[in-house]
C-alpha cells in the first residue's frame, strides 16, 4: 500500500516540532548557560569551570575526587578528610569544606566552595 505523500510529510513535520519541544523543555530546565558549560567540558574532559552561582563550579564526574584533591594541592592546600560528599581542606591554620553533588545527570558534578573563599575554575 502507498502511502500518500502528504500523510509522510505530516508525519515527518510532526516529529520535528516535538524534537524541537523536547530539545528547548531540556535547555529551559538546564539552562542555557548550564548546556554551553556541558559543551565546553565534553571537549575539555579536566577542565572545572565556573557556574553562574556564586562558589559553584562544574566538571566531568569521572576522577572527581582526584580532580578536586590535585587542583587544591596545587593551590597549597592540604587534603585532610572526607565525610560524605564534603572535603576538608587546611592551609596556614584556614580550613575550607568543599561539597560535591551530581546533577542533571551521572556525567557532572557541581563542587560547591563554602564562603566562596577560592575560585577552583581552570
Amino acid at each position: 500500500m502507498i502511502i500518500n505523500w502528504k500523510v509522510t510529510v505530516l508525519i515527518i513535520t510532526g516529529l520535528l516540532i516535538i524534537g524541537f519541544i523536547a530539545a528547548g523543555l531540556y535547555i529551559n530546565t538546564i539552562g542555557l548557560n548550564n548546556v554551553k558549560l556541558m559543551y565546553e567540558l565534553n571537549n575539555n574532559k579536566g577542565a572545572i569551570l565556573k557556574m553562574e552561582s556564586e562558589g559553584e563550579y562544574l566538571t566531568k564526574a569521572n576522577h572527581k575526587s582526584e580532580k578536586l584533591k590535585n587542583k587544591m594541592n596545587s593551590e597549597g592546600w592540604t587534603f585532610v578528610n572526607q565525610e560524605g560528599a564534603g572535603y576538608f581542606f587546611e592551609k596556614n591554620g584556614q580550613e575550607i569544606i568543599i561539597t560535591t553533588r551530581q546533577i542533571w545527570n551521572r556525567h557532572f558534578v557541581v563542587y560547591k566552595v563554602t564562603d566562596n573563599v577560592l575560585d577552583l575554575s581552570t
